[in-house]
C-alpha cells in the first residue's frame, strides 16, 4: 500500500470511527432528552460532520491517486450514480403510483458507496 493510501485509510477509518460513537451517542439521546425542535435538527445533523471530514480525506486521497486509478474510480462513481439515481427515482414513481413503501433517504448514501465499490470490481477488470 503507497503512503497516500495509508494516510487515508488510517485517517478515513479514524472518520467512520467518529461516525460511529456519533450515531451511537445520538440515538441513545434521542428519546431521553426533551429538547426544542430546532435543537433537535442540530443534533441529527451532527453525525454529517464526520461524514464530510472523511469525504474530505477521499478528496485527498483522489488527488494522489495516478491517472489509471483516478479513471478506475470515476466511472465507477458514475455507473454508481447512476444506477442509484435512476434506480431511486423508478422506485419514487412506483412509490406513488403503486403505494409502494417509501425508502428513507438516509439509504441513499451507502446505496452509492455500495454501488461505487461493486462498479470497481468490474471497472478494474477492464484496466488488468
Amino acid at each position: 500500500m503507497n503512503p497516500a493510501a495509508k494516510r487515508y485509510t488510517r485517517r478515513f477509518l479514524f472518520w467512520m470511527l467518529i461516525y460511529s460513537v456519533t450515531v451511537l451517542v445520538m440515538t441513545g439521546l434521542q428519546d431521553r432528552l426533551e429538547i426544542p425542535d430546532p435543537a433537535r435538527i442540530a443534533l441529527a445533523l451532527l453525525p454529517v460532520l464526520p461524514t464530510l471530514m472523511a469525504l474530505r480525506e477521499f478528496i485527498i486521497f483522489w488527488r494522489a491517486m495516478d491517472e489509471v486509478q483516478a479513471r478506475i474510480n470515476g466511472e465507477a462513481i458514475l455507473i454508481a450514480a447512476g444506477f442509484v439515481g435512476f434506480g431511486s427515482f423508478a422506485w419514487g414513481w412506483v412509490e406513488l403510483w403503486m403505494d409502494f413503501p417509501a425508502i428513507p433517504m438516509i439509504w441513499i448514501l451507502p446505496a452509492l458507496i455500495a454501488a461505487w465499490g461493486i462498479a470497481r470490481v468490474f471497472v478494474s477488470r477492464r484496466y488488468s
